[in-house]
């Protein structure tokens, strides 16, 4: 379980364990240096899913390599090309990577030690906020992209990798939309463009969405400590030394939800204290501000923290505040076994196949995410917020600008691209759910897709359609067929 709800992180950015694909890897000639050679095994081992390869790293090169995820990654993200690689000397090597069937391109970078080159010192992925130019697919004309996007989601259903809905909107309306796969297999009841379905983590943005138009009443502020808002917390050290801002940025060191002891009393965890009495006593990571890290349990405060000034509970505050301002009457954070039957199942791959994944859900949705909502509700809140009537155009600028040194996140937003292709949102997985969602200030374009597959059943969708999409460049169809270096002509 906790495998794919770490996909719920960074990961979703993009930030899988980027490794490359051996055919590839023979082209492109790694370095003779001691990083750049522990790299190439490395990706052979992870490349080829072969747990006996990678333990074999493990035990000689690299004692923080894990087995268990490494083949669990290999299984959703598949083979990966290796680039461009880039040696910082002998003990270091920069390599980025794309996924073979997909356009995610990352950077992975290994470091060994100087005086024990054969043992890793340090490993990284990070995705890359903008991809170089050279890397992007071309543009096409709005019909052939949705055509491919068509294709490659009919495959992706045949091969039964994908089952649900994708969306494409401008300026709120929907232009483009059309749903795969089955909410409920065994009943035979297909999925339509009405389908709720788990949104994850995309549910973060509603969050911080709530806490920034508290910060726009003066009724919190945004360096306050959150000793302010919960004077009760338990670690008083934590409580004194992390702030409104570092939870939104996942710079606070607060950790993830998601652990042995959640698994053990998942049932019982219902409610954002609930979460408090099992975690409140834990210690940051790091020290506040100095490093970026994927929280859940930040998230979990902020919930908290809105429950705290406004008197209400989590999920009345959004409805009021959020969900019926923007017209989403399909979204919401019910216990689970209140909207069970209005929910997609949430299918997750097992070695028997597909099945049911309720033994993993949460009780109910949080402000860290496990909520549900369609395709259709999300395309209103992404055109809320861009006619400002959730939050002013000045914090609308802050939240979806980078608050961070990787310049992956604001204020509850994952970012990427530039220019036209600037854009904000999030994405969410765990098991049997997956969703991503992508605005463009610039176009008022909307993407989005939800599924109940495991990750990356969705957001691979959204990347690939978002790679070729038109903006404000108008591409003929004929220039489709250029190659991927050569650009279209602008307006």
């Amino acid at each position: 379980m906790k495998l794919i709800k770490k996909y719920c992180g960074f990961v979703v950015a993009g930030a899988s364990v980027w490794l490359a694909s051996s055919a590839i890897a023979s082209v492109i000639s790694f370095p003779n240096t001691p990083a750049a050679q522990l790299a190439a095994q490395r990706l052979k081992a992870f490349n080829a899913g072969d747990a006996a390869l990678l333990k074999a790293f493990k035990d000689a090169h690299d004692s923080n390599l894990s087995v268990e995820n490494e083949l669990g990654l290999k299984k959703m993200i598949g083979e990966l090309e290796v680039l461009r690689i880039t040696p910082n000397g002998p003990h270091r090597v920069s390599i980025i990577l794309r996924e073979k069937d997909g356009d995610r391109v990352g950077t992975m970078n290994l470091e060994v030690h100087e005086n024990k080159p054969d043992q890793v010192k340090s490993f990284g992925l990070t995705p890359m906020p903008v991809t170089p130019e050279d890397l992007m697919p071309q543009r096409l004309a709005a019909q052939e992209a949705w055509q491919k996007l068509q294709r490659k989601a009919d495959k992706l259903a045949a091969e039964g990798s994908f089952s649900g809905v994708f969306a494409v909107a401008r300026h709120g309306k929907i232009l483009q939309q059309q749903s795969w796969g089955y909410a409920d297999q065994a009943r035979q009841l297909k999925n339509t463009n009405q389908t709720r379905f788990r949104v994850g983590s995309m549910y973060k943005m509603l969050t911080a969405v709530a806490i920034l138009q508290l910060v726009e009443q003066r009724r919190i502020a945004i360096d306050a400590p959150i000793a302010r808002y919960l004077p009760s917390y338990s670690n008083k050290s934590l409580a004194n030394q992390v702030t409104i801002q570092h939870l939104l940025t996942h710079t606070g060191g607060t950790g993830d939800i998601f652990t042995d002891e959640y698994a053990k009393q998942r049932t019982s965890i219902r409610e954002h204290a609930d979460y408090l009495r099992l975690f409140g006593e834990r210690s940051t990571a790091f020290a506040p501000g100095s490093q970026e890290a994927y929280s859940n349990y930040g998230y979990v405060l902020l919930g908290a923290i809105i429950e705290a000034v406004t008197g209400k509970p989590y999920d009345r505050h959004i409805q009021q505040a959020i969900l019926q301002p923007a017209g989403m009457t399909d979204t919401g954070t019910e216990p689970e076994e209140k909207v069970k039957q209005k929910i997609a199942i949430a299918y997750t791959n097992a070695e028997t196949g597909l099945i049911d994944a309720h033994e993993t859900l949460p009780w109910r949705g949080t402000a860290a995410g496990g909520g549900y909502s369609t395709a259709r509700d999300l395309v209103r809140f992404a055109d809320a917020l861009l006619k400002g009537r959730l939050l002013s155009a000045a914090w609308l600028a802050k939240a979806s600008q980078a608050q961070v040194p990787s310049q992956l996140y604001g204020y509850g937003f994952q970012l990427g691209g530039s220019k036209d292709a600037r854009y904000f949102g999030h994405e969410g997985g765990a098991e049997g759910m997956n969703g991503a969602l992508r605005i463009y200030p610039a176009t008022g374009d909307i993407v989005v897709a939800l599924s109940n597959y495991d990750p990356p059943a969705a957001d691979g969708l959204v990347q690939y359609y978002a790679n070729r999409m038109p903006l404000n460049v108008q591409v003929k169809p004929s220039q489709a067929a250029m190659p991927r270096n050569q650009k279209g002509n602008s307006p």
